[in-house]
């Protein structure tokens, strides 16, 4: 029976230990990368443009006076507002990062981890039956 519990019981239990922290692990891993991500930004309702009646459209999509409407536009210069310039993505925090991480290297060993802590009580149970 003892026989038994260390080749089978023992190492069965520290395996389906180990499974079930390293999904739990992994799980609030996720969680965290998940909480961290921010929000989508908030734009304005729609964009001004502030070009006078030259660029208009007329009913064959064409400008009404196209000389002037880009007499207007260059003098817009880098304030024209049809050009975009992207913002960074923002990231997670440090702190934020290293939870992450933690979980994740938690969830990677939880398997080797409950083999070894399997391995040293069946040790020391060994050990302390065979004194």
């Amino acid at each position: 029976m003892r026989n038994l519990f260390f080749r089978l019981i023992l190492p069965l239990v520290a395996l389906v230990a180990g499974g079930y922290v390293a999904r739990h692990a992994f799980s609030e891993g996720m969680h965290t990368v998940i909480a961290s991500e921010r929000g989508p930004p908030k734009y304005d309702d729609s964009p001004s443009f502030g070009l006078s009646s030259a660029c208009r459209l007329d009913s064959n999509l064409q400008y009404q006076n196209p000389l002037q409407c880009r007499m207007e536009r260059r003098a817009a210069g880098d304030e024209n507002p049809l050009v975009f310039h992207a913002k960074p993505i923002p990231t997670m925090t440090k702190a934020e990062s290293q939870k992450a991480s933690g979980w994740f290297m938690l969830a990677a060993f939880a398997v080797p981890l409950s083999l070894g802590v399997a391995a040293v009580l069946g040790f020391l149970l060994f050990r302390l039956r065979s004194d």
